[in-house]
């Protein structure tokens, strides 16, 4: 008696709303495309990567490079980036070449790649690293917390997790200090993974 094996691809649960339904990425024999609910396929796999839908689009890889598609799978940023994050406030972490910088929704560099780590927007802010320092950014492009932490967690409830040479503390949205940063990284985590169970690597 032959033995059958049921070979299921890999679904990773990152759920977005497509019209009434439900929608995840899902890798099918090495590619990438996107379901919904029903199990069918609404951008068939043909992705060599895949980064969740949010605020309409979505970042894909082909032959190497990153792009961004909409909803329908019309591509309306060329791909030509080595490296696409998620949009969040209106813009997008993206590395061009070497440096990290944000893209608008129509693939214009909002904010100029100059960074060699970055995070995503949260709350109208981001971090970056400015030299061996971290800081935040506004959504201009502005530094409105400057750079002088050796750590730094993304934003989440008005406040941010912050490292001052080896402890971690908290500071809002302001840049005061409103923790006093006198814990070690197993003492205290953020807020984002207290209260969801998930955050962000610190890059």
């Amino acid at each position: 008696m032959k033995k059958s094996i049921l070979l299921l691809p890999i679904i990773f649960f990152a759920f977005i709303s497509h019209g009434q339904d439900i929608s995840a990425r899902l890798r099918l024999n090495g590619k990438w495309g996107y379901v919904e609910k029903s199990g069918k396929f609404f951008i068939e796999p043909k992705y060599e990567g895949a980064q969740p839908f949010s605020e309409g689009l979505a970042a894909v890889r082909q032959d190497g490079k990153w792009g961004y598609i909409d909803l329908k799978g019309v591509v309306v940023v060329p791909m030509k980036l080595e490296a696409a994050e998620p949009f969040s406030n209106g813009l997008a972490k993206v590395r061009p070449e070497n440096k990290f910088g944000y893209i608008d929704k129509t693939g214009k560099m909002a904010i100029p790649a100059t960074f060699d780590k970055a995070g995503n927007f949260s709350e109208g802010l981001a971090r970056v690293r400015i030299g061996d320092l971290w800081g935040y950014i506004n959504t201009k492009g502005e530094v409105v917390i400057p750079a002088k932490f050796t750590g730094a967690k993304n934003f989440s409830e008005g406040m941010a997790m912050v490292k001052v040479k080896d402890s971690w503390g908290f500071i809002d949205s302001k840049g005061s200090i409103i923790v006093n940063p006198t814990y070690s990284g197993m003492d205290i985590k953020p807020f984002t993974e207290t209260m969801k169970g998930s955050s962000e690597d610190n890059d």
